[in-house]
């Protein structure tokens, strides 16, 4: 079975070959798991045609709003390079494997949440399997006592901080492949930048840190 994609608020599935053809005509792919309604990825691909955006996520439904714009005519805004594709990371589509040039994971909740803070091998796997060697990641995540404690609580989620950060989470990523070269932490107003719904929920919320984890993957073993 080949890879499922939305083409409208159709799913239909795309063999390798089709989907070989479509990679080979850009220059840099960009992956983003857990994309939510796609926004993002609509933004980002109407504002660099050279590079092929592909969003991931397992619920088709938040995505069809954004694969309906996709499939329209070009002068309708339209567009070729971007895909969006109904997957979870833990069950990654071949086709995906290995052709990233960046991987992005954006204010991720639930089970994604999990995988990046704690950082637990199956979603830093994906992260690695989508990738070509020396691809970028870049994270930003957010959650806090004074908003989600019941999720921190039930999820057994450490408190956000840089020393948190800085310290054994930077060294636990390096032996799974994720090279950090940059810890940074934003506000509000960066997030507001972003077009998806849950990040504008947060970025129009309360007043909160988020934090941008950025580095490069080493897919030749620890480092």
């Amino acid at each position: 079975m080949g890879m499922i994609v939305l083409k409208g608020k159709n799913a239909v599935e795309i063999d390798k070959n089709e989907f070989e053809i479509l990679t080979a005509k850009y220059n840099k792919i960009c992956v983003d798991i857990g994309t939510g309604d796609g926004r993002n990825i609509y933004r980002k691909a109407k504002n660099n045609k050279t590079a092929l955006y592909i969003g991931l996520d397992p619920v088709k439904d938040n995505m069809e709003e954004t694969a309906v714009k996709i499939a329209k005519k070009p002068e309708k805004g339209g567009l070729d390079n971007a895909l969006l594709v109904v997957a979870t990371a833990e069950k990654l589509p071949d086709e995906l494997h290995g052709i990233a040039d960046k991987v992005t994971i954006l204010f991720p909740w639930g089970i994604l949440l999990e995988g990046i803070i704690k950082p637990e091998e199956q979603i830093i796997s994906a992260v690695k399997t989508t990738s070509k060697n020396g691809a970028e990641f870049e994270f930003i995540t957010t959650y806090s006592a004074n908003c989600e404690e019941n999720m921190m609580e039930t999820r057994n989620m450490p408190e956000l901080n840089l020393e948190y950060f800085n310290s054994e989470y930077k060294s636990v990523l390096q032996n799974m492949g994720l090279i950090v070269e940059n810890i940074e932490m934003l506000d509000n107003e960066f997030v507001k930048k972003f077009d998806s719904k849950w990040a504008r929920r947060l970025a129009f919320g309360r007043k909160r840190d988020f934090y941008r984890i950025t580095g490069r993957i080493n897919k030749n073993g620890c480092s």
